[in-house]
């Protein structure tokens, strides 16, 4: 049940970021502190996982980075493009100031960022949960 960590995370970080994507780009206070929490989630997870120090759930068979699979290579990408779209986002609401009207940036990041990085998440998601739970790798298939 120590693999439960990275679930627990991954879903704490999607939690963070929809709360804080939506309220921003509603202009609903306050969101820049959920959106900073959302962030530091996502590196810490991300930090983690690569460096394999959060337990996972080992299979038989190859131990390394599915790069063969499109399913990871998508995860890997839309996940990746997320994570730094928000870091970017969160420093320019930090350094610029959250009170600015950031049209662009508030439709860009709810309409694309978030949707991007759900998608990779989803995907990690759904592969933890069958190796917990039915002991396949969904990345050896697709």
């Amino acid at each position: 049940m120590a693999v439960l960590i990275n679930i627990v995370m991954a879903v704490a970080t999607l939690y963070f970021y929809v709360l804080a994507s939506r309220r921003f780009y509603r202009r609903e206070e306050p969101f820049l502190g959920y959106l900073g929490a959302a962030v530091v989630l996502d590196i810490a997870t991300a930090l983690l996982a690569s460096f394999r120090l959060t337990p996972t759930t080992t299979l038989p068979g190859s131990h390394g980075a599915p790069w063969h699979s499109i399913l990871f290579l998508l995860h890997m990408s839309s996940a990746t493009l997320g994570m730094f779209g928000f870091i970017f986002v969160f420093l320019v609401l930090v350094i610029k100031g959250k009170d600015r009207p950031y049209d662009k940036l508030r439709t860009f990041q709810y309409r694309v960022l978030l949707p991007a990085w759900a998608l990779g998440e989803v995907i990690a998601l759904t592969n933890s949960i069958l190796k917990m739970v039915l002991k396949i790798r969904i990345y050896d298939y697709f």
